[in-house]
């Protein structure tokens, strides 16, 4: 199930203008040193925990969260006045045209992403990191068992007059 949820993000924010790849996250963004080693804009999936709640027949259900976060070059500036801050702001623009990319995504077994919580961390010098944080209903249907049939038993209806 999360394979398929990947694949279904990665093809959304892969056809988004700009985006440059796509990736399951592996604390990409903490050990830059000299850049990324990946083409930016770059964007990582990270999966958060499920809870689940179990239905009939090995199947089960939760909610689903999972951040995107969305790293692109930084573009030093210096003051609102500088005249590289649209360029700066372009990011934005970037995170706008992900979360319209987002907006409604859903598969077989998930329902519709929506946006909770978008974080900007400028913690590094060369890289800007975003987290969109999305959640969305899921079902786990692999564990579940076929019906089993009753052998012997017959369904004949008898007609009376």
């Amino acid at each position: 199930m999360r394979k398929a949820i990947f694949y279904a993000v990665a093809e959304a924010v892969a056809a988004v203008p700009g985006v440059e790849f796509v990736d399951l996250w592996n604390d990409d963004g903490s050990h830059f040193s000299g850049g990324a080693v990946y083409p930016l804009p770059a964007v990582f999936v990270e999966f958060e925990a499920v809870e689940w709640k179990q239905q009939g027949m090995g199947a089960r259900r939760g909610s689903l969260a999972l951040r995107l976060h969305v790293l692109t070059r930084a573009v030093l500036t210096h003051g609102h006045n500088d005249p590289h801050i649209p360029e700066a702001f372009e990011v934005f623009d970037l995170l706008d045209h992900i979360n319209a990319a987002m907006q409604g995504l859903r598969g077989p077994h998930f329902s519709g992403f929506m946006l909770t919580t978008s974080a900007t961390n400028h913690a590094h010098t060369e890289i800007w990191e975003n987290v969109e944080r999305y959640i969305c209903g899921v079902q786990d249907i692999t564990a579940m068992r076929p019906p089993s049939r009753v052998l012997g038993l017959s369904a004949a209806i008898k007609q009376t007059d």
